[in-house]
């Protein structure tokens, strides 16, 4: 598209009705700039940061805004099984080695394993790496101990999210539940007070993984 049909589209949109239906934001979303879009459209009230590689760190100042200031209940780290992570890896600028820093080492630690398992499934490898990373992310929010003391109090619930966009969990394009508060076991996650409120059989078809040990 070109520059000027770009500028048209801010200059020329009635906004009344979106200022009008903002509210309060209920989660903080950590995700890439390509799923911004959809999750607007799905979690209309959500407080989203972006980043090309899914990383929490780089926003680590706006999830703490959202947290501290917002009183979110809710940080979820929101991939797609379509982002190809090596690429971003591997894309070199020194602005992305401090950005992209632990997606490097979670890639460089994690790609081996990742090619013996999905060698000849480029799809599969992409989502297992998109787990993998998810979990690299909450792993480390887990480690700080603002965090973790509001989850032990059940102030916060910190979740891992893939959007499904190639049928690899399911039959249809959808979200799915792949890490909740660092629990990796679907059958656990299942069990978890947390989703007490959220039908059996949405939790059966909604909460899966590829990589559920390594």
């Amino acid at each position: 598209m070109k520059a000027g049909k770009v500028i048209e589209q801010f200059l020329m949109k009635k906004c009344e009705e979106i200022v009008e239906g903002l509210k309060e934001p209920s989660c903080c979303i950590v995700t890439s700039p390509l799923l911004v879009p959809v999750i607007s459209k799905f979690v209309p009230n959500s407080y989203v940061v972006s980043n090309s590689a899914i990383q929490v760190f780089p926003n680590i100042g706006s999830v703490f805004f959202a947290v501290r200031e917002l009183k979110v209940k809710v940080v979820a780290i929101v991939g797609s099984s379509a982002t190809d992570l090596e690429r971003v890896a591997k894309f070199e600028f020194h602005g992305a080695d401090v950005e992209f820093k632990l997606l490097k080492k979670t890639y460089e630690e994690n790609m081996e394993i990742m090619l013996s398992l999905y060698e000849d499934d480029e799809t599969y490898r992409k989502s297992a790496m998109m787990e993998i990373n998810i979990d690299a992310q909450i792993e480390k929010l887990l480690s700080i101990s603002e965090i973790s003391e509001q989850i032990e109090s059940e102030n916060l619930t910190v979740c891992g999210i893939i959007f499904d966009e190639h049928g690899v969990y399911g039959s249809s394009t959808a979200f799915y539940l792949t890490n909740l508060n660092g629990i990796k076991d679907p059958e656990e996650i299942k069990s978890s007070e947390i989703l007490s409120e959220i039908p059996e059989s949405v939790k059966k078809q909604k909460i899966k993984r590829l990589i559920v040990q390594i």
